[in-house]
């Protein structure tokens, strides 16, 4: 048991010297000792590991371990090679972009940089962005630190922190910098490195990134790109793009790869590429952006007539007579709109179509509820409801009442998260061929309408011109229902409820009618 001893007051400098002469002498010798040997690990007091400063391959490759790796050192690719010599050794370019498919390594890649001139390079401001804090933080940030934690030499010369390091020898600071255009003012940036510039869509992240200038008074400066093609060929990604197109100069490098190029890390197989490809809810157009570092368009067909006829069960037959678990979705529209409610059942591992109905007012006329209210009372006698999936702004009195009739009503606001999941799953289904279908001329037409529109969260349907959906958002909810009842389906989101919906930023009603 070590004992506590309380002291009380002020302790002068003097007091933790030994009592004797020759003892004092002797530990002042010593703290001169320790003094050296700290000088002799930073001699230079502008710069750390000197030998390193014009060699980034170099230093990877003898001094910086794989953030994923317990203790293996980082073998570079080819093609990061090539971009180290023709950017720090035979020029130094100020602006640099790479532009590869997902899962190449860019991430780990611009961590590299960042460590390098955070480590060797002359002293300055260092900043990571994105279009989330969080997602530079979590990403190449912890890379970072991994990186510098793996190597005792470099954990020595820096102090890290929840998003700072700082290289206490040359005073250099490495800073994860929130998006916000306003905080990206009067910064004196030696290096900004931002991921996913694609992601960079809104007039906020665009003022953000204008305000992000490189400092005159550094010998090089940089601003690192890395990002995978985006959706619309607009934007500042859009106009680097078209930049390259010049060529190389001694101010800009860009090393774009697309199509069957666009995949040059070795660790990258046609293995993982077809398990990519055939992945649930993965559209074509997806396929192309994430893994082909192509350009797409935001809006895709969703499925064909091929599709759905390929799904057709001739043996299934509209509100057959039997006791039956069922799932119900509801589309509800008011006026000029219709509604939808679409009822499926699941026959072991396989989603069945049971029943459906439309609702299509007259000109100028209100929904009339009561008949909503007695379709679904009417099911409930036929089969055995396990739950109404429906949006609670568009129907949340009729939900109230049929709540006191013991029927389930399951709140699905219709926020992006939910689309995205109903979106997906019906589409996995069938791509899959899980779900059958009876003859509908209804249903044919309502899914053959949907388009789908991509978003940095995922994708979902929307109509396309003037053809009805209803049908479809109905299956979807329902569908979705019925298979998320007993588990959760790999990839797609959880239910949200209400509270959720009001919680998501710039939340609105959306009409899909």
């Amino acid at each position: 048991m070590i004992g506590i001893t309380k002291v009380r007051g002020w302790r002068t400098a003097e007091s933790y010297l030994s009592k004797s002469q020759e003892a004092r002498i002797k530990q002042l010798a010593n703290l001169k000792n320790r003094n050296r040997e700290l000088d002799k690990l930073i001699p230079d007091k502008k710069f750390s590991l000197p030998e390193y400063r014009n060699d980034v391959i170099g230093f990877t490759e003898k001094e910086i371990y794989l953030p994923e790796k317990k203790k293996e050192l980082i073998t570079l690719e080819e093609w990061e090679k090539e971009v180290f010599r023709d950017c720090f050794y035979e020029n130094r370019p100020r602006l640099i972009l790479i532009s590869l498919a997902k899962k190449n390594g860019k991430s780990t890649f611009s961590a590299i940089v960042l460590n390098w001139f955070l480590i060797t390079q002359e002293p300055g401001e260092i900043y990571i962005c994105s279009n989330s804090k969080d997602q530079s933080n979590f990403i190449t940030y912890r890379k970072i630190v991994k990186m510098i934690e793996k190597n005792p030499e470099l954990l020595r010369m820096c102090r890290v922190y929840n998003d700072v390091i700082e290289n206490v020898k040359t005073g250099t600071i490495l800073r994860c910098l929130s998006s916000s255009y306003r905080s990206s003012a009067g910064l004196n940036c030696l290096l900004i490195c931002i991921d996913e510039l694609s992601s960079f869509d809104t007039d906020s992240l665009k003022f953000f990134f204008d305000e992000l200038q490189l400092s005159p008074v550094y010998e090089y400066p940089l601003i690192l790109i890395t990002s995978t093609a985006g959706r619309n060929e607009e934007g500042i990604l859009w106009d680097l793009f078209k930049e390259s197109e010049k060529g190389n100069t001694p101010e800009s490098y860009f090393y774009i790869r697309q199509g069957e190029e666009a995949n040059p890390s070795s660790f990258v197989t046609q293995k993982y590429l077809d398990s990519q490809e055939h992945k649930p809810g993965m559209r074509p157009n997806l396929f192309k952006r994430l893994h082909k570092n192509l350009w797409v368009s935001e809006e895709d067909q969703f499925i064909n007539d091929e599709d759905f006829r390929a799904c057709i069960d001739y043996k299934l037959i509209k509100r057959p007579e039997k006791k039956i678990p069922v799932w119900v979705g509801l589309d509800v529209g008011y006026r000029n709109d219709y509604t939808a409610i679409v009822t499926v059942t699941k026959n072991e591992d396989k989603i069945e179509l049971v029943d459906h109905k439309i609702y299509i007012p007259m000109k100028n006329e209100d929904l009339q509820f009561d008949d909503i209210k007695l379709y679904i009372r009417e099911l409930n006698r036929t089969y055995q409801i396990e739950g109404v999936s429906f949006d609670p702004y568009q129907a949340i009195q009729l939900s109230q009442d049929l709540k006191k009739e013991n029927i389930n009503m399951v709140e699905m606001p219709q926020t992006q998260s939910n689309c995205i999941a109903f979106s997906q799953c019906l589409f996995d289904l069938i791509k899959s061929k899980r779900i059958g279908f009876y003859q509908s001329e209804e249903i044919r037409l309502s899914l053959i309408n949907c388009k789908v529109i991509y978003s940095n969260r995922g994708w979902r349907i929307v109509k396309k011109g003037t053809g009805k959906i209803d049908l479809a958002i109905a299956l979807g909810m329902a569908s979705y229902g019925a298979v998320t009842r007993e588990e959760q389906v790999p990839g797609f989101y959880v239910l949200e409820t209400e509270e959720d919906r009001d919680k998501e930023q710039g939340w609105r009603p959306v009409s899909f009618g």
